[in-house]
C-alpha cells in the first residue's frame, strides 16, 4: 500500500489504517483498536501533531529506506495510540503495584530471616537432644525436591550435582538455613523497582491526568528504545494528543499553556 503524501495527516491517517487493519488481521493489540480508531476519526484534530511529525523526519514509511529513519514516524504513531497506558486509572494501578512489591520486599526479608533462625535452632535442637534425623536435610536435597518436576534438570542437572555431593561431603555446602538466609540478603540488596514506562516522578507524585501523561510521554523518547531519541512535541501538539488519546469531555481539555507549565515544573523542556 502506498500511502498518499498530499498532506501530512493524510499520509499518517493512512498509516494508521493500514497498521489497524494488520493488527485486526493478526488479532494482536486489541486493546489499543479503539484509540487508533479514535486518531482515525479525529485525526482533523491531530493535524498540528502530524505537520510536526512530517516536518521532522518527512513523509517516511517502515517498508522504504533505510534503519533508523524509515522507522521514527511508525515507532512514534504507536508510540501515540500505545500512551492510553498513560491514563489516570492505570498509572493509579502501577503505583499500587509499586506499593504492594516494596511490602512484599519487606516481608520477604523478614520472613527469611525468620526462617533462617528457626532452621538453625531446629538443627541445634537434633544435635543436642539424642533425636535422630531419617535422612540429613542439605541444600542439595531441598534443589532436588524443588526440581522433582523439571525434566531438563532431571536429564542434564541432576546427575551431575549429585556426583559433586559424592564428592565433596557437607561442609562444602550451604546449609538450609544459609541458603534461605541468603534470600534476605539478596532482596534487601535491591533497588527501588523501577518501571519500563513510568519514570519515578511519576510514580512518586500526586496522581494526575495531565502531568502524568506528559513525563511519561516524553520519558519515552529518553529510553534505551528505538524512539528517536529527544524528540519533542510541541506545548499545543502534546495538549492535542492528550484530549484525544484520553478522549478527554469539553469542560477538562488540555492546553498548551497546561502543558508548558508541567514541562517547566520538571525541566523536561
Amino acid at each position: 500500500m502506498v500511502l498518499p503524501t498530499s498532506s501530512p495527516t493524510a499520509f499518517c491517517k493512512a498509516f494508521i489504517e493500514r497498521e489497524l487493519k494488520s493488527n485486526k488481521q493478526g488479532h494482536i493489540w486489541m486493546s489499543f483498536w479503539p484509540v487508533m480508531e479514535r486518531m482515525i476519526e479525529r485525526s482533523n484534530e491531530l493535524t498540528p501533531v502530524f505537520d510536526e511529525l512530517i516536518g521532522k523526519f518527512g513523509y517516511s514509511d517502515k517498508f522504504d529506506g533505510y534503519p533508523p529513519n524509515n522507522s521514527y514516524i511508525w515507532l512514534t504513531l504507536e508510540c501515540i495510540w500505545m500512551s492510553i497506558n498513560f491514563c489516570k486509572k492505570d498509572v493509579v494501578q502501577v503505583r499500587l503495584d509499586l506499593k504492594e512489591l516494596n511490602t512484599l520486599q519487606e516481608e520477604i526479608v523478614e520472613l527469611s530471616e525468620r526462617l533462617a533462625l528457626a532452621l538453625r535452632r531446629h538443627d541445634k535442637v537434633y544435635e543436642l537432644s539424642g533425636f535422630k534425623k531419617s535422612d540429613y536435610q542439605t541444600a542439595v536435597d531441598m534443589i532436588e525436591l524443588a526440581s522433582e518436576d523439571n525434566h531438563l534438570y532431571q536429564n542434564y542437572v541432576s546427575d551431575k550435582i549429585q556426583s559433586l555431593l559424592g564428592q565433596f561431603d557437607l561442609k562444602y555446602w550451604p546449609t538450609r538455613a544459609d541458603v534461605v538466609e541468603s534470600i534476605a540478603s539478596f532482596e534487601s540488596r535491591q533497588p527501588s523497582p523501577n518501571h519500563s514506562e513510568l519514570p519515578e516522578n511519576v510514580l512518586k507524585g500526586r496522581a494526575s491526568d495531565i502531568k502524568d501523561f506528559v513525563l511519561a510521554f516524553d520519558n519515552s523518547f529518553n529510553g534505551f528504545n528505538d524512539l528517536p531519541s529527544g524528540f519533542r512535541f510541541s506545548n499545543n501538539a502534546l495538549a492535542d494528543i492528550i484530549n484525544v488519546i484520553l478522549d478527554l469531555p469539553s469542560d477538562r481539555l488540555a492546553t498548551g499553556d497546561a502543558i508548558r507549565i508541567v514541562r517547566n515544573r520538571h525541566n523536561e523542556n
